[in-house]
């Protein structure tokens, strides 16, 4: 049976489902409506075969929505009634799920690395979010461009040079979802296509791109930064 995209919206939020062999969904996702921190989240249930529901929480509303969610952050997952926190803990647990944690703790070690070296491009970027002087956001994104960018983009480029394009191990991991599925936002925010300057991690894009599971995904999901 094909996997389809089906979507709602209300007032607040945009509810979606991505149906596979049956129409009972046991995992609910709810993240703003972009790319960000939820895509990696996204392609790895994909690439389960795994249906999900969706609450896409506009931007505008979150600073009415933030005090009802605990910790006050998004993602979150809610797998058969249990309510998951943290990005990198659900995207962890869903890649022992999936096999795509590595085989070994060695394996998981060099995944868990690269995850951390993502982390800390992602926390640079952070305070994007917050800046609303016009002046101010063009000096910052310059500045980011020119700085962190080649500073960890080399080194991902030159680790995806020794592993077939992927980020850990020679293989897909939840590592190589981690970037590719966020890094479309900075994209957008910064006006930029990133990934295109790096050969090899352009290389591991298009074999993410081109999983399947993954592939229907990127295909038929809702439009979004």
């Amino acid at each position: 049976m094909p996997k389809e995209l089906i979507a709602e919206e209300d007032e607040s939020v945009v509810i979606g489902m991505w149906r596979g062999p049956s129409e009972m969904p046991t995992y609910k996702l709810t993240y703003f409506d972009l790319k960000g921190l939820g895509e990696p989240i996204r392609m790895i249930l994909t690439y389960m075969g795994q249906e999900f529901e969706e609450r896409r929480i506009p931007l505008e509303e979150w600073p009415a929505t933030k005090g009802t969610i605990k910790y006050g952050k998004v993602p979150i997952l809610d797998v058969d009634g249990k309510r998951m926190y943290q990005a990198q803990a659900i995207l962890r647990f869903l890649a022992k799920k999936a096999k795509l944690a590595g085989d070994n703790d060695l394996e998981a070690y060099e995944i868990d690395s690269i995850v951390g070296v993502i982390t800390d491009l992602i926390s640079l970027y952070v305070p994007l979010w917050q800046i609303t002087d016009p002046k101010e956001k063009e000096e910052f994104i310059a500045k980011f461009k020119k700085e962190s960018i080649p500073y960890y983009l080399n080194e991902l480029d030159e680790i995806a040079g020794k592993n077939n394009g992927y980020l850990a191990n020679g293989k897909l991991s939840w590592a190589d979802l981690f970037f590719h599925g966020w890094v479309e936002t900075l994209e957008g925010l910064i006006s930029t296509e990133i990934v295109k300057q790096y050969p090899n991690m352009l290389l591991g894009r298009e074999k993410v791109y081109s999983t399947p599971g993954i592939k229907e995904w990127i295909a038929n999901r809702p439009k979004s930064l």
